[in-house]
């Protein structure tokens, strides 16, 4: 039987908090680049928190949803030949037919689409961010070159169905979690 103080269960709860937001980031960032197939590192670097103090008794994690570039995936490379069909761009296992590289509107080189070609579809070229009218002019020999759309993978709704599918996993890690510092913080720090 466990006799703790009300100080040792704020210590505990604390530190079981920061060991969670390790776990947590580790689970949902495994299982979405799994289902996304990708490395994790190109996802890594999206899941923030607020530090968490003694007393504090809720852990709030941030996870970024912008869509992936391409470039994050593995090595960028043309196939086929220009003007042909079937011609585009490979970025890992990943092949966007109709693209090319190009440095449009910044000074970096990304994987684009234009918005007029057959092969643009909106699952491959999210633009929640950019709308797709960019760059449109009114001289007709620019007609079927602009507007153009980078290439991006989504990752929101997998995110999201991930943390829905384990918050019951989470929940019972962090009990399990809880009890063992409970324990350290009772047993073994406690007596010294």
């Amino acid at each position: 039987m466990l006799f703790a103080t009300p100080r040792q269960v704020m210590r505990a709860r604390a530190s079981a908090l920061r060991k969670m937001r390790q776990r947590i980031e580790t689970r949902v960032k495994r299982q979405a680049a799994k289902e996304l197939r990708m490395p994790q590192k190109a996802i890594s670097g999206r899941f923030f928190s607020d530090p968490v103090r003694t007393g504090d008794s809720v852990l709030k994690v941030w996870i970024g949803t912008d869509p992936v570039s391409p470039f994050r995936l593995g090595a960028v490379g043309v196939y086929g030949e220009p003007g042909r069909p079937f011609s585009g761009v490979m970025v890992g296992k990943r092949k966007y037919v109709g693209a090319f590289l190009a440095s449009i509107y910044t000074g970096r080189q990304k994987v684009w689409i234009r918005l007029r070609s057959k092969f643009f579809s909106p699952e491959l070229y999210p633009t929640k961010r950019r709308p797709g009218d960019r760059g449109l002019s009114d001289d007709p020999r620019l007609k079927h070159r602009f507007p153009v759309i980078r290439a991006a993978v989504p990752v929101d709704a997998v995110f999201e169905k991930v943390v829905e599918r384990d918050l019951d996993a989470i929940s019972q890690d962090f009990q399990k979690v809880f009890a063992q510092d409970l324990n350290y913080f009772t047993n073994v720090r406690g007596k010294q």
